[in-house]
């Protein structure tokens, strides 16, 4: 895990990693899983990461954002997501210009304890909400098929962390080969879906 520095004055960023931190060690300390609902129903999400390597992949959330957004490039008129599972970060979303692009992936890349960095920005300032919340709707149907269609016998599909940006389908988690395989057909099929990234962490 991150090592800590008892030194470092609280401020807006000390806040808000705090707060992520607690929040997931409460849900890791008091039932070892997550609930989710998939489909009107809930679900119990198992994770195969350590708890060590989940409160790590958080703080890298928060880290990487802010080390993007304290850039002065990126004052407005971005919008860039982060997700990191297992140390490796996923940038999606829209700038306005190819050299921002390029600059949030580096940016990304000098955090320390980022293995590698998946950059999928667009150069474009034309998302609108209403694209968002569908892509948001994207990822609730690909979560329940995940679910329903059980890809591989005896594998827990709520292992698996979906993200969708632009119709594109990214999936997340740790996994042998043959079970990133089966996850990514059955996104594949799933009404809506242009394109499926394996950003996977493979056990094998």
């Amino acid at each position: 895990m991150f090592p800590v520095n008892s030194k470092t004055r609280p401020g807006a960023h000390a806040i808000r990693l705090g707060r992520s931190l607690l929040a997931l060690l409460l849900a890791v300390v008091l039932s070892g899983c997550a609930a989710a609902v998939v489909g009107g129903a809930a679900v119990v999400a198992t994770d195969r990461r350590t708890a060590g390597t989940m409160l790590d992949d958080q703080t890298l959330e928060v880290k990487v954002s802010d080390k993007i957004y304290g850039a002065p490039a990126f004052a407005g008129g971005d919008h860039v997501k982060v997700e990191v599972y297992q140390g490796v970060v996923l940038l999606l979303g829209e700038v306005t210009t190819e050299e921002k692009r390029v600059q949030a992936g580096t940016l990304a890349s000098e955090v320390p304890y980022v293995k590698r960095v998946v950059n999928d920005l667009v150069v474009d300032n034309s998302a609108t909400v209403g694209q968002r919340l569908d892509n948001t709707w994207l990822t609730t149907k690909v979560n329940t098929a995940l679910v329903t269609k059980n890809p591989v016998s005896g594998f827990d599909a709520t292992r698996i962390k979906v993200v969708t940006s632009r119709d594109t389908v990214y999936l997340m988690g740790l996994v042998s080969r043959e079970e990133g395989d089966a996850v990514a057909e059955v996104a594949r099929n799933v009404g809506g879906v242009a394109k499926v990234v394996k950003v996977f962490s493979y056990t094998d």
